[in-house]
């Protein structure tokens, strides 16, 4: 990446001009149309002649060039994505300020990866109320994206379906990003990533202790990917307000409609988990991704089930070295015991009730197995089967909160100090 360091312009400095169509931007970037604006940069599509491949270029617009904020936060930006390893993570490229063509020099810009598709919020105001299914798996993926930042101690804080991008695949398959980490705050670091005012953040979607200028960890991007899940259930937001003055007391103090009166068709247990995520007190709340994807994972019938476990290690290996020797090793000195030998063989008595209990059981089985497809298709079973499939998400949600029980009532006894035992 470009190490030229970003500048802001004085007030009587000239601004620079923003690339148009045509433009070859590094000498390297051939400028097409304009992908999407937002309050502080631009995204234009572009073409690396370098490499012959399409990306995306994203630029500060140049009247926001005065505010060493807005610059700060663009650097921050490409800093925490160059450091971010998840295919459900927008990738950055290049990164610096332009020195070519002349009239746009000193404009900071990055270069992404392309991606085809369209944000969640299109893509659900196009759709309709998602299905529970495309909900989870697309919350899944958002888990490891967050993962990812989480696992070096960055927060994103600006979690919204403005900032999820359903892209499309080569192979026509549906893959989450998660953008824009220009607000992002690190833990890991003494100074913040930015010093932004008080409530940085789209106010529909922070967290009650984001709203309070509290201080805020993983739990508030928690809070914020529940706010998402509920809205593409219901077909409406979670929070409405005619100012972000009237949102952040509805975040603060108003109830939230029931999801479950609203889709009475909805799994109880995935009604259960977003109701978790949009907890109010942090402590409440999932306690990282890896809980709330473990949580997700059973509720989705397409992904496999390693999802969760493989969000798991990618947490974990934030918190503790990885042992790259995966080979163990004996070393033998002069003081070690010979190792020990062998199991000794089966007996040929053993193996055989073995293969006499293996077939029995596939004669059981063979002919159950052949008769399931039909036994589950009946129509005179279609009662049973719904009743069955109700049950199952009944105990699911019941399970979930017993385990919120145990752990609460758990959770002040493990913190007593254990009296000392008397000589």
């Amino acid at each position: 990446m470009s190490d030229v360091r970003l500048q802001q312009i004085s007030e009587a400095g000239d601004l620079p001009a923003l690339p148009v169509t045509g433009d070859l931007v590094q000498e390297r970037y051939r400028i097409g149309s304009e992908l999407g604006r937002g309050g502080m940069g631009a995204v234009l599509d572009a073409h690396d002649e370098t490499l012959g491949r399409d990306v995306a270029l994203k630029v500060v617009l140049p009247k926001m060039m005065r505010s060493a904020e807005v610059v700060e936060r663009f650097g921050n930006e490409a800093r925490s994505l160059a450091r971010l390893e998840s295919r459900h993570v927008v990738k950055v490229l290049d990164f610096g300020a332009l020195s070519s063509p002349a009239s746009c020099a000193g404009l900071p810009f990055m270069v992404l990866e392309r991606l085809r598709g369209e944000d969640l919020f299109n893509f659900a105001t196009r759709e309709g109320a998602l299905s529970p299914g495309r909900v989870v798996r697309f919350a899944l993926q958002a888990c490891d994206g967050l993962a990812a930042a989480h696992a070096l101690g960055i927060t994103h804080r600006d979690l919204k379906p403005e900032n999820l991008f359903v892209a499309i695949e080569p192979d026509g398959s549906e893959c989450l990003k998660v953008l824009d980490f220009g607000i992002a705050r690190s833990h890991t670091r003494r100074v913040a990533l930015t010093q932004g005012q008080v409530g940085v953040g789209s106010p529909g979607y922070m967290s009650p202790e984001q709203v309070e200028a509290a201080s805020v960890d993983g739990r508030s991007d928690i809070w914020a990917l529940g706010v998402v899940m509920y809205e593409l259930l219901a077909h409406r937001p979670a929070f409405v307000g005619d100012n972000p003055q009237a949102l952040c007391l509805q975040i603060l103090n108003a109830p939230v409609d029931s999801l479950a009166e609203l889709r009475p068709d909805l799994p109880p247990a995935l009604v259960y988990v977003v109701e978790r995520c949009m907890e109010r007190d942090p402590e409440r709340r999932f306690q990282n991704v890896a809980e709330l994807a473990e949580a997700l994972a059973p509720l989705d019938d397409w992904s496999p089930a390693s999802e969760a476990e493989r969000i798991r290690r990618r947490l974990d290996a934030g918190e503790q070295p990885i042992d790259v020797n995966l080979t163990p090793v004996h070393h033998v000195s002069s003081n070690d015991s010979a190792p020990p030998s062998a199991p000794p063989p089966q007996p040929r008595r053993a193996r055989v009730r073995r293969v006499i209990s293996l077939v029995a059981v596939g004669a059981v089985m063979v002919p159950i197995a052949a008769l399931l497809p039909r036994v589950a298709h009946a129509p005179e079973l279609a009662p049973a089967r719904a009743w069955t499939s109700q049950a199952v998400a009944s105990t699911q949600a019941a399970w979930f909160r017993a385990q919120d029980r145990a752990r609460d009532w758990l959770a002040p006894r493990q913190q007593e100090p254990v009296p000392s035992e008397q000589p």
